[in-house]
């Protein structure tokens, strides 16, 4: 997903934020949003609405963001690496989070390996019968390493 985060100035006249709000809806309705954070499901909008946003202006940056499946289990810290929508969408900040699911080796040895990776899961779901975790990026030696000793492997989701 391809999102756009407005610094929006605090010494506007009034209406101002609706003027943006009616040309977004018009030029580059957004697929969610979370405050001044506006998501897209295509790239090319969102670059519709930095153009929006330098018309009227407004400081803005762009990143891009995970959307997981409903139904994911997050963790407690999940916020420090991600957002829970209005309309209950979850997204991780895609430079922060690493996406995989455990392949190879037994059943028994994927479950002692998640027991191991248990504690730095950011979220853990499941999409067409596979289950797939979220772990901070920096941590993606370790997931293998944990993976390995346990004869299992990490697959990397994109």
């Amino acid at each position: 997903m391809y999102a756009l985060i407005m610094d929006l100035p605090d010494a506007k006249r009034p209406g101002f934020y609706a003027q943006i709000v009616k040309a977004l809806a018009a030029d580059a309705p957004p697929f969610d949003r979370d405050k001044d954070l506006l998501i897209y499901d295509e790239p090319l909008i969102r670059d519709e609405a930095g153009g929006i946003m330098n018309k009227y202006h407004v400081e803005y940056e762009e990143l891009e963001l995970i959307l997981l499946d409903a139904g994911t289990e997050l963790a407690p810290t999940f916020t420090d690496f991600g957002l829970v929508t209005r309309l209950e969408h979850a997204y991780v900040y895609a430079d922060q989070i690493l996406l995989f699911r455990l392949s190879e080796g037994t059943e028994d040895n994927r479950r002692l390996a998640l027991l191991q990776m248990e504690e730095h899961l950011q979220a853990r779901s499941t999409r067409n019968g596979e289950s797939y975790y979220a772990v901070e990026a920096h941590l993606a030696d370790l997931m293998s390493g944990i993976a390995k000793a346990y004869n299992c492997s990490i697959q990397l989701i994109d």
